[in-house]
């Protein structure tokens, strides 16, 4: 990640979520925010490929540990309150993957002794080809929400909504375009209430799991107060889907 990114976008970013009420999480949290992902990711599609077509809580609570260590110094990483009912993950523009060398040394190995060398595999896979896509329709200039994460008793409360409004509007004021993708087809409206457009649905490569790229470009600061609207409608049960 490029130092100048680090130095300004993340910290500005960091200030817009603050200023919205909402919690920076801290590295003392990560492993709370692994254990929210796992709950929230029961029966995720992704994730039951990961682990041969059932869902394992173990080895997708250990899949976000690892993820959330190796980008912590790269992420703007926050939450609802300190009590962690849900959290949403942005990384910059300029993020390309994970690198091998820091996911093994933050607990891959635990991983693989769990599930076996073949999750690796399927995780590179993913990766290598979610990427990809990123840069065909960003050219990695984008911020790129990599998760959204709500606990099942805490859904149907407009905790998505409160999690992505501030980030959504710092994209605006920033004049920059928000990536994301996901793997169930329901969600894909759901993000559409965001202004997020689908651009590419097709099969993740040696899988049987869809693909939904979407992206969402600035909106002109005269149809701001619109969107906010546009949010504010959006139903508790609509929002109770968004992971």
């Amino acid at each position: 990640m490029d130092k100048l990114v680090r130095r300004i976008e993340i910290p500005l970013a960091k200030k817009a979520i603050e200023k919205a009420g909402l919690y920076i999480v801290q590295k003392k949290d990560l492993d709370r925010l692994a254990e929210v992902a796992a709950n929230a990711y029961q029966d995720y599609p992704l994730h039951n490929w990961f682990t041969k077509g059932k869902y394992d809580t173990k080895a997708s609570k250990l899949i976000m540990q690892i993820s959330l260590k190796t980008m912590t110094e790269d992420a703007v990483i926050y939450a609802d309150s300190e009590e962690i009912n849900g959290f949403a993950v942005w990384l910059p523009f300029g993020f390309t993957g994970s690198k091998t060398l820091p996911f093994l040394m933050n607990g891959g190995l635990k991983l693989i002794l769990h599930s076996g060398l073949g999750i690796i595999g399927r995780l590179l896979t993913y990766e290598n080809y979610a990427m990809k896509l990123k840069n065909e329709f960003t050219d990695n200039y984008d911020w790129y929400l990599y998760n959204l994460s709500i606990k099942k008793d805490a859904q149907g409360k407009g905790l998505a909504s409160k999690l992505m409004r501030p980030m959504l509007q710092f994209c605006d004021d920033e004049k920059m375009v928000a990536y994301l993708e996901t793997n169930k087809e329901p969600n894909v409206s759901l993000y559409r209430h965001y202004r997020f457009e689908l651009m590419k649905e097709e099969v993740i490569p040696k899988s049987t799991v869809t693909h939904y790229a979407m992206v969402r470009y600035p909106k002109d600061e005269g149809n701001l107060a619109t969107e906010k609207r546009e949010l504010e409608t959006c139903t508790p049960k609509l929002q109770n889907k968004m992971l």
